[in-house]
């Protein structure tokens, strides 16, 4: 495979990065900008306006960005580029552009403290639509620019068809700051092109014409199906047997509440066990989790093709996750007075509408603060219609000892997500005029390691699905 090596070159007495090929350096093809094509049809990536002459190693992957070689610090340089797909059908495919190791085992070793340091002294690759029109980011608003680091790699935006044709600019900069850490580095990388392939419909998150819209209020479809009437337990305590209710929750434990609740017709519908992330690998404990509601369009991931589990999830975040699992609109004014612009604005509304969250006294919901556990268990109760009652409980329930407070807000919201109980319904109305359950028998906890074992080995005959992943680096052709 053809190759672009960074390596650590000493000049004038400094270390500097420079990016050099290691085949002779050779001209664009004359018949225009170099372009990427991922035809669905084939599987595969098609190159176009580009050479592979090669005088030092075998002919083969192509190099669309010879126009970023030889950078010194301080350097920008840009390449245009088109891409697009075909053979989509009604389906959509996003398409990424990342560096990654080569496949050379000599070079594999550097690679990892190349990236690193490439990171902390700010070495970016970005991206720009070469006539000005703007690119929405990963919240949802229009910038000019879409840039992350090296290691992360660059959404280069969703497709639809051979109609929805992109001409991009790709720039990768490096600061003047650069230096030393560079010194006697020589890791290999390659320029690799990735597509997620999905069926059906918009692909639930963008539009033509290079608007990338991720994070949609509502997938589209047909909506997954939580289980509302079995009111089993799905929080457990921690290993200090203690439940942390005002700790904050992370974004992998999210995914695992909300896969353990879907129903089973929703997650047999919906099941995989791939996913477009980096970062969650098929072994992670939250792997089938994130994969199925990613495939369920109920999460999504964050820039640069990562999910990010073990970051805290923000009250925006899991409000716009929550209502998801709703298909109803909201056409009114804001409920809350610090949502206007912000890119969950509508799912806010939207849930707020349908009374699953709530906000602060002074009439600020704070979108951008991390949620606790506790706040995102009572969403959860609310979603799943589950209305505890402190003076209908049971004697020999599981209790916490920082959670022993009744009078706390969140009291019941816990004991209603630790316990696992038959109910009855109640006559009467609490204040705001809904029915309350009266807890009748305790059940066991269930064993979610045995039932994922169960999901896992029913699934294990059935097709993932349509939705598919497929990188330049294995599946390409020069045309």
């Amino acid at each position: 495979m053809k190759k672009n090596k960074l390596r650590a070159l000493l000049a004038e007495g400094v270390a500097v990065a420079m990016l050099c090929g290691v085949m002779a350096v050779t001209a664009l093809a004359d018949t225009g900008v170099p372009t990427v094509t991922y035809n669905h049809a084939n599987k595969q990536f098609e190159f176009r306006n580009v050479s592979t002459n090669n005088e030092t190693v075998e002919e083969g992957y192509p190099n669309l960005f010879q126009e970023l070689t030889n950078l010194m610090p301080g350097d920008e340089k840009s390449q245009e580029i088109k891409v697009n797909a075909s053979g989509l059908g009604s389906g959509s495919v996003v398409i990424w552009l990342k560096a990654e190791p080569s496949k050379d085992p000599e070079a594999q070793a550097d690679y990892a403290k190349l990236l690193t340091a490439m990171d902390e002294q700010g070495v970016t690759l970005s991206i720009t639509e070469k006539d000005g029109k703007p690119i929405n980011d990963v919240n949802g608003d229009p910038v000019t620019e879409l840039s992350a680091k090296l290691s992360e790699g660059v959404r280069l935006g969703r497709f639809y068809g051979s109609d929805d044709e992109r001409n991009l600019v790709v720039k990768l900069s490096i600061p003047v700051t650069v230096g030393n850490e560079f010194q006697g580095l020589a890791a290999g990388i390659d320029w690799v092109f990735t597509a997620q392939y999905e069926p059906g419909g918009d692909g639930g998150d963008g539009g033509g014409g290079g608007t990338d819209i991720p994070e949609p209020s509502t997938p589209l479809g047909d909506l997954p199906e939580l289980e509302k009437g079995d009111h089993f337990a799905y929080i457990v305590g921690r290993d200090d047997g203690k439940v942390h209710p005002e700790d904050e929750i992370n974004r992998a434990e999210v995914a695992t509440i909300f896969f353990r609740l879907l129903k089973e017709d929703s997650r047999n519908q919906y099941w995989m066990t791939t996913n477009p992330y980096s970062d969650v690998p098929a072994d992670a404990w939250f792997n089938k989790a994130v994969s199925t509601l990613t495939n369920a369009k109920i999460i999504y991931g964050r820039s640069g093709g990562i999910f990010d589990p073990n970051a805290p999830i923000t009250r925006a975040e899991f409000a716009a996750m929550a209502v998801r699992f709703f298909g109803s609109g909201y056409d009114g004014p804001d409920m809350f007075s610090d949502i206007s612009g912000h890119w969950a604005q509508d799912a806010i509304n939207k849930a707020a509408n349908e009374g699953i969250i709530s906000g602060y006294t002074d009439g600020t919901f704070r979108p951008d603060n991390n949620i606790t556990r506790a706040e995102a268990i009572s969403i959860i109760n609310r979603v799943l219609d589950r209305r505890p009652h402190a003076d209908h409980l049971l004697d020999g329930m599981t209790t916490w000892p920082d959670n022993m407070d009744t009078s706390a807000w969140y009291y019941t919201a816990i004991q209603e997500a630790t316990n696992s109980h038959n109910y009855d319904p109640s006559e009467e109305r609490d204040e705001n005029d809904n029915q309350f359950e009266i807890w009748t028998e305790l059940l066991p906890v269930r064993d979610w390691a045995t039932l994922e074992r169960a999901w896992t080995d029913s699934n294990a005959s059935v097709n993932p699905g349509d939705v598919m992943y497929v990188s330049s680096s294995e599946s390409y052709v020069v045309k």
